[in-house]
């Protein structure tokens, strides 16, 4: 028996300007930009049928400009022990969005590659 492959379930764009990269994506792809709970410094992007996902302004502990996409996994925290285990780092988490239910983290993988994870709240 094989493990199940987790999808990916958002993606996130983030810079120093964050009203930059909005307008960047808006007059490039179409796409649209709406508050979300955490503030100013991240709102959600409307980017069509496909993934959902945010721009940002970078978290402390994260590079000032990245795209990075997040898997969704069952556990958080394991996933985080398995990727440094493999190589990888965390560099944000993990943490838990209040009044969401929905646990995250920031993670690099041995290239430097910026990954995200994240258990949606239990339903």
């Amino acid at each position: 028996m094989t493990a199940q492959a987790h999808p990916i379930g958002w993606f996130e764009i983030a810079g120093e300007d964050r009203t930059k990269t909005e307008e960047f994506y808006a007059a490039a792809f179409n796409w649209t930009f709406s508050d979300s709970p955490m503030g100013p410094e991240y709102r959600f992007a409307d980017a069509g049928d496909g993934v959902p996902g945010a721009v940002a302004i970078a978290a402390p502990g994260m590079p000032t400009s990245y795209a990075m996409f997040s898997i969704m996994v069952p556990d958080v925290a394991d996933s985080c022990r398995r990727v440094t285990e493999l190589g990888g780092k965390v560099l944000l988490g993990p943490e838990s969005i209040p009044d969401s239910g929905l646990t995250f983290a920031n993670l690099e993988d041995p290239n430097g590659n910026i990954i995200g994870v994240f258990a949606p709240p239990a339903t």
